[in-house]
């Protein structure tokens, strides 16, 4: 089963908000565990968004504090890159996703310079993006501040399917 590493950094308020979050997750992506692993998180105190993944050293930066119901939704959206990025499996749902959300097939699934650059009203048209606030939404059961990002229906249900290894709606 894959582990949060928790960094010196982290305070231990934020230890317990991290460790009880990470288990809604696994609950969500429990079918899918065994193809991601491990994550190390990082809390700053500077940090442009309120937080990064880097896939090259799996290790996520958080920035706090901040309010509990941020973090918890941070948190979740970049577990969503790190399964993104390190489960070879999930490129079987990316097409069934772009057509939940209405998006050309064509469109390419994340900006070749990243997506920390751009203008929030940019960030949320990219699938990658996209996928991740899906994600926030399946595991916290809502997103609880607003964001750019276009969540559908059947997009919560292409992302939940994929989750469990279910047939893609």
């Amino acid at each position: 089963m894959p582990r949060v590493v928790l960094d010196d950094s982290v305070a231990p308020d934020f230890r317990t908000l991290i460790q009880a979050t990470w288990v809604q997750f696994l609950n969500v992506f429990d079918a899918r565990a065994s193809c991601f692993g491990d994550i190390r998180i990082v809390a700053v105190k500077e940090l442009a968004d309120r937080a990064q993944y880097d896939p090259t050293t799996v290790t996520m930066l958080v920035r706090v504090p901040e309010r509990g119901s941020l973090l918890r939704a941070a948190l979740v959206h970049e577990w969503a890159h790190h399964v993104e990025f390190q489960c070879a499996a999930h490129s079987e749902m990316r097409l069934a996703f772009l057509d939940a959300q209405g998006m050309p097939r064509n469109t390419p699934w994340q900006s070749m310079q990243g997506s920390t650059h751009l203008p929030f009203y940019e960030w949320g048209k990219i699938p990658s993006e996209q996928y991740a606030e899906t994600v926030v939404a399946v595991v916290l059961g809502d997103r609880s501040f607003w964001t750019p990002v276009r969540i559908t229906d059947e997009g919560l249900r292409v992302v939940t399917a994929w989750a469990k290894k279910e047939p893609l709606p």
